[in-house]
């Protein structure tokens, strides 16, 4: 593990609270445009919180792409008053053929949102609505938001999806623990993005 980045590295098992595979899959969406080589989608996730709105970015090509989930837009320096959004971000990830998912939420720090903590179910949605809409690298998945919203280990059972997903890592953000990461992204994105670009562990 590497000290700042604070990589955490998980294997595939799938979880009983994630809401249903179909549901995800099935999420609503439309294509709000298209750019040169890859097309922006709105799409409407299922939750218990009522639909949830995200931002898919989809590379034109065919070609297996390293796919990322932000389960995230904004992040707030609640004492500094900085914001720094993702969006754009993802969608240059997107024009280098790495699909992406951006979910539409804000977190503060280092006051942290309530929400952190509860989204494990809408993040997996996010990756299986992802897996099923855009061609991914199923051992080459990232994540950028809370550690304690990302997917673990002990989830992976009853989904009955050995395929979409077999390995992630992740960019933890907005957190306990986080702080290094949470700080240098309120001041500038090159941080996470050297990291999404950099190539996996087997490359």
């Amino acid at each position: 593990m590497k000290k700042g980045l604070g990589l955490v590295f998980c294997l595939l098992l799938l979880s009983p609270f994630v809401v249903a595979q179909s549901a995800c899959i099935q999420g609503k969406s439309e294509v709000v445009e298209h750019k040169f080589g890859f097309t922006i989608h709105s799409v409407s996730l299922p939750s218990t919180r009522g639909a949830l709105k995200a931002k898919a970015a989809i590379p034109d090509t065919g070609k297996p792409g390293d796919a990322t989930v932000f389960s995230f837009s904004t992040l707030v320096g609640s004492e500094s008053q900085q914001s720094v959004d993702m969006n754009p971000l993802a969608l240059e990830l997107a024009k280098q053929g790495r699909p992406t998912m951006v979910i539409e939420r804000k977190l503060t720090w280092p006051e942290v949102d309530q929400s952190v903590g509860t989204m494990q179910a809408e993040v997996i949605c996010a990756e299986q609505w992802l897996s099923k809409h855009a061609t991914v690298r199923p051992n080459h998945w990232r994540f950028v938001g809370p550690d304690s919203d990302a997917p673990k280990p002990e989830q992976f059972d009853e989904l009955g999806d050995k395929s979409s997903m077999t390995f992630w890592i992740i960019f933890p953000v907005g957190d306990s623990g986080a702080n290094g990461n949470t700080e240098n992204l309120l001041r500038n994105t090159s941080e996470v993005q050297k990291w999404l670009l950099k190539p996996f562990w087997d490359e």
